[in-house]
């Protein structure tokens, strides 16, 4: 293709310089032939020299077509897009990479405002900041919406240089801007996921805070009311119900004991006195020992049992008091502004069971504090007949023949003197009937009656 393209060229050459010399005079006449053989030697020369200048000329233009090529390759295959744009934003010249991001075969070849291609916002911003883009386009970044070919938006980076190209006359220049266009929809995707990430872990954060201070409530001493009423405080909190109570089961189990019941700051004229059987959406939750929830409470068939005076309830939740596999207690939730949802179960049910940790503790304590005061009536009744007895106990040293007992500093002692010491025992002298007779025989200490 190249050899023929030089063919070409000097085919038109000859023809021109033909033309130029039928032109000059015929000066034939007047060359000798020494004249002749100098001219055709100048002439051999000069055509060598020619010869010689246009294969330089050849290995020059190759290189030029080689590095022109590469450059073209290398401008349409850039893992980024690059679109020169002219003083008013129309597009001059791009790399198929461009095309690759728009999802397109091709765009208008003249007349294309590259602002044309963004979505709307991003437009006319753009086209508001493009003059000084164009002036001055170092260190400017711009991030934008692209409409692509199949109708998604791709997020891209824009980052402009300025190139002057010189034009046939070397004296002037003609300004371009060189833009180039990152694809950051993955970027923006993982920039998403992150924040979604971090949301999350927020949330869980958020979430065993609450649970830990719920557990320090429980850990607190006081009454399974007021205890119940933190934990149900920092649930609600946390879950974002405005209004609720807890209630534990009555010991017919019948119904609910309502301990405390939290309005919300909307009107509720129910007789506190007014039973609250187990039916309903709480039976479901007393019956299957989870948390149950109604978005549409009011719209629902549970509705028909709300006591006339009741609190609007746009939404609630049932969480159960589970003790030993068995719903003893419930807490109820309601009037969420957005929508119950699993997670606030889960929730709810977590909190359900500090709950009853709580209420098992409350009872464990009644029953130690019953302990306690038992015990302590039985150790004050031992103590005050420990008080009347004074026992001896272990091995006594005693005289074999007069009968005196070693104390504990060496001394011997009357036996009835040592008893005396170490007991409440008193003694009262007499003598009986073998000392009598040994030693008072003259007196009838001893009648046979009073054998």
């Amino acid at each position: 293709m190249e050899s023929k393209k030089m063919e070409e060229y000097r085919d038109s050459l000859r023809i021109k310089a033909k033309a130029v010399l039928n032109k000059l005079p015929d000066n034939s006449e007047n060359i000798d032939n020494a004249d002749i053989t100098k001219l055709i030697e100048e002439l051999q020369l000069h055509q060598i020299e020619l010869e010689l200048q246009n294969e330089e000329l050849r290995s020059a233009q190759k290189i030029i077509e080689e590095n022109k090529s590469r450059y073209i390759s290398l401008f349409n295959n850039a893992p980024v897009g690059y679109v020169i744009l002219d003083e008013i934003g129309m597009i001059k010249q791009h790399n198929e990479t461009f095309l690759k991001i728009l999802n397109r075969r091709d765009i208008k070849k003249s007349g294309q405002a590259f602002a044309d291609l963004l979505v709307d916002d991003d437009a006319s911003g753009f086209r508001a900041r493009y003059k000084a883009l164009y002036k001055q386009p170092q260190g400017k970044k711009i991030e934008a919406k692209i409409s692509t070919g199949n109708g998604t938006i791709c997020h891209v980076l824009l980052e402009g240089t300025r190139h002057n190209q010189s034009t046939i006359m070397k004296e002037d220049t003609l300004s371009e801007l060189m833009l180039t266009i990152t694809d950051i929809n993955d970027l923006k995707m993982t920039k998403h996921r992150l924040s979604e990430t971090l949301e999350e872990s927020r949330k869980k954060e958020k979430e065993v805070k609450s649970l830990l201070m719920g557990a320090r409530a429980v850990l607190e001493q006081g009454s399974f009311e007021s205890i119940s009423r933190k934990v149900f405080d920092i649930c609600s909190g946390l879950i974002g119900s405005t209004s609720g109570y807890v209630a534990l089961l009555a010991e017919d189990g019948s119904e609910n004991e309502v301990l405390f019941l939290e309005a919300g700051g909307l009107p509720c004229d129910v007789d506190p006195e007014l039973p609250m059987p187990i039916r309903g959406l709480r039976e479901v939750a007393y019956r299957e020992n989870r948390s149950v929830y109604d978005n549409n409470f009011m719209e629902s068939r549970w509705v028909e049992y709300m006591p006339v005076g009741h609190v609007r309830l746009e939404n609630v939740m049932f969480a159960p008091l589970v003790l030993k596999e068995k719903t003893v207690g419930i807490i109820g939730l309601a009037n969420k502004p957005s929508d119950f949802n699993d997670n606030d179960a889960r929730i709810a049910e977590g909190f359900g069971e500090l709950a009853a940790i709580a209420l098992q503790n409350s009872k464990n304590l009644d029953k130690r504090d019953k302990s306690e005061k038992a015990n302590a009536e039985l150790i004050k009744k031992l103590q005050e007949a420990m008080a009347n007895v004074k026992q001896l106990s272990g091995l006594i040293p005693i005289c074999s023949h007069c009968k005196k007992i070693r104390d504990d500093k060496g001394y011997w002692n009357q036996i009835e003197a040592y008893i005396s010491e170490h007991s409440d025992a008193q003694f009262s002298h007499g003598i009986c009937m073998e000392c009598a007779e040994l030693l008072y025989p003259d007196f009838d200490l001893y009648s046979t009656d009073d054998q």
